[in-house]
């Protein structure tokens, strides 16, 4: 609380010191030692050398405590996207799936704030964009933002991350032009990928003094890419003469699904500068991103209790459920008779349309800084899916729950032979999913910043500054809206096709199994839409599932920083505030055990959100950081809808429930942080620093999923089902707390070619946990945070000499828990570690051309998941893509 009062007492003579005197500021991030200063001289920093120079001296100029990735060229980051350049960053974990890494996680949190040029900007209906939707080529560098100052929009739990795209005053005088061609091979899916980006830029300087910049962008990426999964779903009790009449845990289903992707991104990015006197600058960018994938998953859905249990083997493991207590045995193996068996096809199309457009000006008045800007974000996400289950009886199955973590699966006739999944004769019709979605959010930003520098004493500069934001939402679906089909697949020729095969290498056992066509489906929608009696057509939105959202957003800051050095003390202070006041109101429908109730709510919360960092420059080459402060985060939008998207599972034999879905939590509280870290920061030469953090933040109402039983009206005649629903909820308190390590150098103390040698190491510990939502009767339960990895590392290898460049870099997390739910062994899920092994290089045939080879995945890592972190229970194995590229890149 010292603190605190502290910090409220510094803002208040801030204020006081703005109103008197006129100043201007900028969001605070570090200056680029690259960065052109007008002169003719190209200093575009090329090279893994150039790359982690400028990074590094970003860094150690920076206020806050940041990391930083610079382009080694124009249209090369160090990895493919930007998540997967990401990953190298220490404190940073990814999430892998679809061909990319996906989701990123800051030091294991995915709250995590994103901008471009230092506005926001989101997909959907998040708080956040997709990191790979941005284009890697158009990218100059990215900047991860661990510590906040006041000047930066609030948000992110752990952190932000700022995406810096190139500007024409980024370059060089006269015209640049840059160029990339990158073909790529994804072994999973045995087929070709390509990518293309283009860059022109104009810096133009008249004889009156003024100067002109223009940039264009463009970038286009196909991708093609098959992710593999075996899944054992359920373990919930089961008894017949086969288990002796005793509870015996089964999976409820139990197969194989592969999706097979077809994705595109096509972007475009815009940028003006003008100066018409040296201390006036007039910009407006531009930025579309556009995501597009076309992708199938081919399910095979075993039901282990759905015909006549002959035969259960156990394991001797005993394991506990916490929603009905008790410890019981596990299956290891199953046999069934007469199985009833479902295979499916889900084609998926989605369209994403992201819009940013900005516009602003920075005047240099002597000592005083003034700068607004108006910022225009929309996005536009829009899915449609068809789903076809066929069903068929097996004579006999024999299931094995637990071959290495991964189940397998045989299949045979009445008289023992093998049975062929693979014909399509076998396939009957059965169900139709019909589903559209559509989430569509617009915003408009406005900010103004003063600033005041000092050249005398040791006030070197004072900022304020006033932002606000309107932003909307909406989203719209369906919902399941399943129909049931009837009729033998045979009747329509070209219904049934024989699926993928090599599925995680044929452990499964189902290869080549028959299921619906894709190009049937799509070709003869209405014939199933007739088939169901429904009417031809696109189906409506359900009225239950329409959400709407109005946000807005006002803010206030000032800060003040001091500069003692002159004072004959290497220290610098930042000490400031930053006020939120977030107005919120929705408008949606709650479907609780089939009861339909509006919800029409307002929230207003206002946040005082104090900060001071402390810079100690202790020798030339070794600074020590010390920062504290608050922080909010505000729930994504989505978070807030209570609708809720289920899906049968069929209630076969004894499965707990009929169905599983998916929903939001209108009663989400923003997630409050109190902040603590600290840094000795080692630099002892161009590219080689040795960096030690401490980080600690004490949470309170973190927001995690947990799923619960709830009914909903899907039943002959609207009879209530029950289905296993997972929403988000607020926790009560928690912390989360950790150690960072990092360490880089090249080693050219080394003769010859020897001296091309460098590496990297980073080592990152966090331990979180939070207090579970209260449960009546109940003792107050500590959790681990999802997704945090205790424990991750990277270590890279480098060299760059004689124009050749290479990187080999290994990336590995511990174990996390995934998600929590009380109806599954040990009430969680818990993924095992993982790692992977990437590869690039590239050499310059000329200053302006560089060919590149690079490999993704080189170890075919495979993910495995449990329930429970039980080895008798395992959930998940699954396999992506290894990837092969090759290139060129030019500018000139």
């Amino acid at each position: 609380m010292a603190l605190k009062r502290t910090i409220l007492g510094s803002a208040s003579l801030v204020a006081l010191i703005a109103f008197a005197t006129p100043a201007s500021a900028q969001t605070d991030a570090p200056t680029d030692p690259s960065a052109e200063t007008g002169q003719e001289e190209d200093i575009v920093i090329t090279g893994i050398r150039g790359s982690l120079s400028s990074a590094q001296a970003r860094k150690q100029e920076a206020t806050a405590v940041t990391d930083s990735i610079v382009a080694e060229d124009i249209g090369k980051l160090p990895d493919n996207t930007v998540s997967d350049a990401l990953q190298r960053v220490t404190g940073i974990q990814v999430q892998r799936g679809a061909g990319e890494a996906g989701t990123v996680l800051i030091r294991g949190l995915p709250n995590v704030t994103s901008y471009i040029n230092g506005r926001e900007i989101f997909t959907g209906t998040g708080r956040g964009v997709a990191l790979q939707d941005i284009p890697a080529e158009l990218v100059a560098g990215v900047d991860v933002y661990k510590t906040a100052t006041p000047d930066l929009v609030e948000g992110g739990v752990a952190g932000r991350i700022d995406i810096r795209l190139r500007r024409p005053f980024d370059l060089k005088s006269g015209i640049t032009v840059a160029g990339n061609l990158r073909a790529l091979y994804s072994d999973k899916r045995e087929a070709w990928s390509y990518i293309g980006s283009g860059l022109v830029s104009g810096r133009w300087e008249t004889a009156g003094g003024q100067e002109f910049g223009v940039l264009l962008g463009a970038s286009y990426n196909k991708r093609r890419y098959r992710d593999q999964t075996a899944f054992n779903f359920g373990f919930n009790p089961f008894n017949n003469a086969a288990t002796g009449g005793q509870d015996v845990l089964i999976p409820d289903t139990v197969g194989a699904l592969v999706t097979d992707g077809d994705r595109t991104r096509p972007a475009f990015n815009a940028s003006l500068q003008w100066k018409p006197s040296p201390n006036l600058e007039i910009y407006a960018d531009g930025l579309f991103t556009g995501y597009r994938n076309d992708y199938d998953v081919n399910f095979f859905v075993g039901l282990p209790k759905a015909g006549n249990v002959t035969a259960v083997q156990r394991q001797p493991d005993m394991v506990t459920i916490p929603s009905i207590g008790a410890a019981r045995p596990v299956a290891s193996a199953v046999t069934t008779a007469d199985n009833f068996t479902i295979t499916s096809k889900q084609a998926f199309r989605q369209k994403t349309d992201g819009y940013q457009a900005a516009t602003g000006l920075k005047w240099d008045a002597g000592p005083a800084q003034i700068s607004t800007e108006l910022t225009y974000n929309k996005s536009r996400v829009a899915s449609t899916s068809y789903i076809v289950d066929a069903n068929f009886v097996v004579p006999r199955i024999e299931y094995q729950f637990d071959m290495d973590g991964t189940p397998n699966i045989q299949a045979f006739t009445a008289s023992g032979a093998p049975y062929d999944l693979t014909d399509p004769a076998n396939l009957n019709l059965f169900a139709l999913f019909d589903q559209n979605n559509l989430a569509e959010s617009e915003q408009w930003a406005w900010r103004w910043d003063v600033g005041h520098a000092f050249d005398k004493g040791v006030l070197k500069n004072f900022k304020f500054g006033f932002r606000t934001a309107r932003r909307t939402g909406t989203s719209d679906g369906t919902g399941e809206n399943r129909f049931g089909l009837t009729g033998a697949g045979t009747a329509y020729p070209g219904f049934g096709v024989g699926g993928p095969t090599d599925i995680l290498g044929g452990r499964v056992g189902v290869d080549g199994f028959a299921l619906p066509s894709t190009e049937w489906i799509r070709e003869n929608i209405d014939t199933l839409r007739a088939i169901a009696g429904r009417p031809a057509g696109a189906p409506d939105f359900a009225p239950t599932l329409h959400f709407n959202l109005v946000e807005k957003n006002y803010a206030f800051y000032g800060q003040t920083q001091f500069d003692f050095t002159d004072a004959g003390l290497p220290l610098e202070l930042l000490i400031g505030a930053r006020v939120v006041n977030n107005d919120t109101k929705l408008d949606a429908t709650l479907v609780n055990n089939g009861v339909v109730t509006p919800v029409s709510g307002k929230r207003n919360e206002l946040n005082f959100l104090p900060s001071a960092t402390l810079k100690f420059r202790v020798a030339d080459d070794l600074i020590v950081r010390l920062v504290g402060g608050e922080s909010i985060t505000a729930p994504e939008f989505a978070q807030l809808n209570p609708a809720t998207n289920i899906a049968p599972l069929g209630a076969t034999g004894n499965s707990s429930t009929f169905g599983a879905g998916s929903g939001g939590n209108p009663n989400l509280r923003s997630i409050k942080t109190q902040n603590l870290d600290g840094t000795i920061e080692w630099y002892f030469s161009r590219t080689g620093s040795l960096t030690l953090s401490a980080f600690y933040r004490k949470l309170d109402g973190y927001i995690q999923t947990y799923s619960e039983v709830e009914f909903f009206p899907t039943g002959a005649g609207g009879a209530l089902q029950s289905y296993q629903v997972s929403r988000p909820r607020n926790t009560d308190k928690g912390s989360l707390k950790g150690v960072e390590i990092a360490w880089q150098q090249f080693f050219d103390f080394l003769p010859g070619a020897l001296s091309g040698f460098g590496a990297q190491a980073n080592f990152t510990y966090a331990d979180g946990e939070v207090e579970a939502p209260p449960v009546a009767g109940q003792p107050t339960v500590m959790q681990r945070i999802t997704p945090i990895s205790k424990y991750s590392y990277n270590l890279v290898a480098m060299y760059e000499k004689y124009g050749l460049s290479a990187r080999l870099a290994y990336n590995w997390r511990s174990k996390y828990v995934d998600s929590y739910a009380g109806n599954v062994p040990g009430g969680l899920i818990e993924v095992a570690p993982v790692a992977f092994l990437d590869f690039s290089a590239s050499y310059d045939i000329t200053p302006e051309i560089t060919l590149s080879v690079d490999a993704t995945n080189l170890l075919n890592e495979t993910y495995q998941d449990s329930f429970g972190g039980y080895a008798a229970t395992p959930r998940d194995t699954r396999q992506y893509d290894r990837t092969f590229g090759a290139g060129v890149r030019f500018r000139f």
